[in-house]
């Protein structure tokens, strides 16, 4: 459907949708799949000053923005909108979508707007373009994340790198941390805060071209080229380079749900997973399938209407 709506002109079209937050995940994989690209989601938080954190309102709707590359025509609009609602999903937006253009020479400054340091515990997301020496005891990482998803502001990636975090603080050290899968990278970031953490090696794997090019290009920018690989695919694509001591799937709860017994199957004994992108609404689902795939559960994280699932194998 995304080939068949972004033609080849110059230029972005942007579609802002605010959603009620129980459809978020639902309508940011049919964004993702009509415009065939990464997905920006904004939660509804507000600043409380330079170092005094946010908060975050549950309740109050999500902002995704999707673009589409080329200028759309009414009728391609219409279409959009169209595959929206035949999806059950109108009834989801909060308001009337809000569509913009914007131009080639403007791109790369518009985006950038969004982004701006963020620090999850000791971990810091410097966003290239900002300066940031960091402070002692800081983990500073780089990143450009294009057109891919990861920041470090979705609730789902601080989880992970939460998590991450506080595993380098035990396991890393306890029983090494080898070899680290991370699938469906976006922007490369949970795989350079794994390096970061002390890893000695990382796959990064994401079935979109523009994800793997963010994550090839974020991990030469923090010097991490000769510790990270990057492909083109899914599980499949690890081939024979598993398994690993650490999966960290930060997709959505379909395809955690889909893909538990395959990333099971590349875990090593006592080897953790911390799965994410999982919405509360099909959080059940999602613990239904991990468990089923023999993964024990130690505990779920959450962050508004988000869950981060911390397994391990036994």
């Amino acid at each position: 459907m995304g080939a068949s709506l972004a033609n080849s002109e110059s230029g972005w079209t942007e579609l802002s949708l605010r959603v009620r937050p129980e459809s978020g995940e639902a309508v940011t994989d049919l964004l993702q799949e009509i415009t065939g690209r990464g997905v920006m989601i904004e939660p509804p938080i507000e600043a409380l000053g330079p170092d005094e954190g946010y908060t975050l309102d549950e309740t109050a709707p999500l902002r995704l923005v999707g673009y589409f590359q080329g200028a759309l025509s009414e009728a391609e609009r219409d279409d959009a909108m169209r595959v929206i609602a035949d999806a059950g999903l109108r009834e989801a937006l909060a308001d009337e979508p809000v569509w913009g253009t914007i131009r080639e020479e403007d791109w790369a400054e518009t985006w950038k707007e969004h982004y701006d340091i963020e620090r999850v515990g000791r971990l810091v997301v410097r966003p290239a373009w900002r300066e940031y020496a960091g402070a002692e005891g800081e983990v500073v990482i780089s990143l450009d994340p294009g057109m891919a998803f990861g920041t470090g502001q979705h609730p789902t990636t601080r989880m992970c790198m939460e998590a991450a975090e506080q595993l380098q603080a035990t396991s890393f050290k306890q029983q090494g941390l080898g070899r680290v899968l991370d699938l469906g990278s976006g922007s490369g970031i949970l795989a350079i805060a794994a390096v970061a953490l002390g890893a000695g090696w990382v796959l990064a794997v994401d079935t979109e071209k523009q994800a793997v090019k963010a994550s090839i290009e974020n991990a030469a920018l923090n010097g991490m080229q000769d510790r990270i690989t990057v492909r083109e695919g899914s599980i499949k694509a690890v081939g024979d380079d598993g398994p690993f001591d650490l999966i960290f799937a930060n997709i959505n709860a379909a395809a955690v749900t889909a893909l538990a017994a395959a990333m099971a199957g590349q875990m090593k004994a006592r080897a953790w997973l911390f799965a994410g992108g999982v919405i509360a609404e099909r959080e059940a689902v999602a613990r239904a399938a991990l468990e089923a795939a023999d993964l024990r559960i130690e505990r779920v994280m959450q962050e508004g209407d988000w869950r981060t699932f911390v397994c391990q194998r036994p």
